[in-house]
């Protein structure tokens, strides 16, 4: 039995689909309401549950349902992350305490393995934040003693190239960006990560305690934009704000969010590592960049 959590999300729900199309029985901790559900991308867990999962009704933050979800569950998966939702799922209840909950649960439970879908750049001197939040999760899980394999993406290219840049350039050809636009970053599509992420958790050969960087391409947003330019044929325009600056090229309602993802870009450590180990270990072919952009951006046939 697999354990998914996070399943309600786009990553979850399809590491979830690849492990009930190999067979496997599948379980999924859904939370009874979530506004991450209602106002973005997600699973449907009624999807999951017509696929063949069980569907279990528990929070990360209340260790007793991840007591009962854990029974009889050989392998946990959890993608589940703060990063999308608004207080009290900050990314300190959730990648945190969260999934030193999980871990706990796990131990408790006898699950033979964890796979952690955590981010790059996670570490001990992570910034306060997102990665250092990943990290403590991390932390909790090794002090588990459960045998794991922590995955390490890089930035999802539908977040941060798809949402930031498409979200942008649907209101005209500007795009602005906060602070040093110069930095690269390293990027990954999520697909990808999601099979890589299955993979690892039907290995039953894979070592005790693993960690894998996942990341396909680097590349600056200035080169981001020309690119697209390219795709487009027709020219773009490059607008550098400030830090503090609020983007304005997209609808009122959108700007907190599209100003929010610059400002990260711009206050995080630079990652612009390329690391494909893990996923040319399965035969994962980790799509491109320029693929990416195709798909996203392209022009469609009348």
């Amino acid at each position: 039995m697999f354990l998914v959590v996070g399943a309600t999300g786009t990553l979850g729900g399809s590491i979830a689909k690849k492990l009930l199309q190999a067979g496997a029985r599948v379980r999924v901790l859904v939370r009874g309401s979530s506004p991450a559900r209602a106002h973005g991308p997600h699973t449907d867990p009624e999807e999951l549950r017509q696929a063949g999962a069980e569907v279990v009704s528990g929070d990360l933050r209340d260790p007793e349902s991840l007591r009962r979800a854990a029974q009889g569950v050989r392998v946990v998966v959890s993608t589940a992350s703060g990063t999308k939702r608004a207080p009290p799922d900050t990314t300190g209840a959730v990648d945190g305490e969260g999934t030193a909950n999980l871990a706990a649960a796990a131990t408790e439970a006898g699950v033979a393995r964890f796979v952690l879908v955590s981010a790059a750049g996670a570490g001990e001197g992570a910034p306060a934040g997102l990665l250092q939040d990943k990290w403590r999760g991390e932390e909790a899980l090794r002090a588990s003693g459960v045998p794991h394999a922590i995955l390490r993406p890089a930035r999802f290219m539908g977040d941060w190239i798809g949402f930031l840049l498409g979200a942008q350039l649907a209101g005209g050809g500007v795009v602005e960006l906060v602070g040093d636009a110069e930095k690269p970053s390293s990027f990954v599509d999520e697909p990808d990560v999601a099979e890589v992420a299955a993979r690892l958790a039907r290995d039953p050969g894979s070592g005790p305690a693993e960690v894998h960087a996942l990341s396909a391409e680097r590349a600056t947003y200035p080169e981001l934009v020309e690119r697209v330019a390219r795709l487009l044929g027709a020219p773009l325009s490059l607008r550098r704000l400030p830090l503090g600056a609020e983007v304005t090229t997209v609808a009122p309602e959108l700007a907190p969010v599209i100003t929010r993802l610059a400002t990260i870009h711009a206050m995080m450590p630079a990652y612009d590592a390329v690391d494909t180990a893990v996923a040319d270990r399965y035969g994962v072919r980790l799509t491109g960049v320029d693929d990416y952009l195709r798909r996203a951006f392209a022009p469609q046939p009348a």
